[in-house]
């Protein structure tokens, strides 16, 4: 049993046990592969990858720097443009065992469709294959204060069309990037006038009700290029967030919590959170938490012993809000708020601490993660 506040008792969540039998019952996996990040439609000797996009000075190398190689956003300025496609594995430094594809601006899908037709009259695309396949996502990064924003809305149609050919099943995340010097008004107005010549062109080809299209203001000088990224990588864990979500409601509720995350420690994406509104100064707040804790781990941490002997723990309180941090094991963490007039005792929030830890874990086990 959890202990809750108030007396009440916390509910084991249905995800764990069959009602007749008492035995656990699997998520639904890859009868292929096994993972919760492969689909059996899609190649088991390949990783799910996540392919970033656009137009050359449209920020993607800056987004990948900044989310997954810790880069300060001042520093990204004095980047490189990309050359060729760079291939990054994330498995070492994430929880989420995937690849991410950042391919160079000048990269045109039409120009690649062009050369394999003259090389192989019979139709065959070896190339495209390879690049579409295994992607789950695509993400199409657009600078809407660029000259060249009908060049670049072509260049994402194009790519949706050959894409769909080969991966019908792929996902595609438009990030409406360097949004930093508008308000929140002219923000909507972009994404409504994106929206809106995008799906006109799609509608040309009959592909407007076939694919998944999602439109997303960014920028890497704030917290919205995190947000905007967990909710692409959490598109990788579509079989697992359910049951997340659950066992978070179940924290939630019981310890009057005001919001709960599950995060990725080192790209600090979250990955599941609960049912509740999200709200983005309370995810600022845990974002910098992360960071802050992160940056003293070997203080708050201890690996010596393997992933079973991760300690990072934290409580911070601010005025009238307490920040809770709890790490589950080597590359999650849990990241709580509260309010100080409805808070539970602190044994009792430790106690269903564990029990949601030992949750976690067995979700992971059942998805052989």
């Amino acid at each position: 049993m959890v202990m809750a506040h108030d007396t009440q008792s916390l509910e084991v969540p249905e995800w764990s046990f069959s009602m007749k039998s008492g035995e656990r019952s699997p998520l639904p996996l890859s009868p292929s592969s096994g993972s919760l990040l492969t689909n059996a439609s899609y190649s088991t000797l390949s990783k799910p990858k996540i392919l970033l996009m656009g137009l050359s000075k449209s920020g993607k190398t800056s987004i990948r720097h900044v989310i997954f190689h810790k880069m300060s956003a001042n520093e990204t300025q004095f980047l490189e443009s990309t050359p060729k496609i760079d291939k990054i594995d994330l498995s070492n430094k994430s929880f989420l065992d995937f690849q991410l594809w950042d391919f160079p601006g000048k990269f045109d899908i039409s120009n690649l469709r062009e050369k394999e037709e003259r090389e192989s009259p019979s139709g065959s695309s070896s190339a495209m294959e390879k690049i579409f396949a295994d992607a789950r996502v695509v993400i199409f990064v657009i600078d809407p204060m660029e000259e060249k924003v009908g060049y670049a809305i072509d260049r994402l149609h194009n790519t949706i069309i050959e894409a769909f050919k080969i991966n019908p099943k792929i996902k595609y995340e438009v990030f409406i990037h360097k949004n930093d010097s508008l308000n929140e008004d002219q923000k909507v107005d972009n994404v409504r006038e994106m929206n809106h010549r995008i799906n006109k062109k799609l509608i040309g080809t009959g592909l407007q009700d076939r694919i998944y299209l999602s439109f997303k203001t960014t920028s890497i000088y704030d917290h919205s290029i995190f947000e905007a990224m967990s909710i692409v990588c959490q598109q990788l864990l579509e079989n697992v967030l359910p049951p997340f979500e659950n066992i978070l409601n179940a924290f939630v509720s019981s310890n009057k919590m005001e919001k709960a995350y599950i995060f990725d420690i080192h790209p600090k994406i979250f990955i599941a959170t609960d049912s509740s509104p999200f709200d983005m100064p309370t995810y600022e707040l845990c974002c910098d938490m992360l960071d802050l804790i992160s940056d003293f781990g070997c203080i708050y941490q201890d690996y010596e012993g393997g992933e079973d002997t991760c300690t990072m723990t934290s409580v911070i309180k601010l005025n009238d809000t307490t920040l809770h941090l709890k790490q589950i094991n080597q590359h999650l963490a849990l990241l709580c708020i509260e309010q100080l007039q409805q808070s539970a005792t602190q044994a009792i929030i430790d106690y269903n601490v564990e029990q949601l830890k030992q949750g976690i874990q067995e979700v992971l086990k059942v998805a052989n993660l």
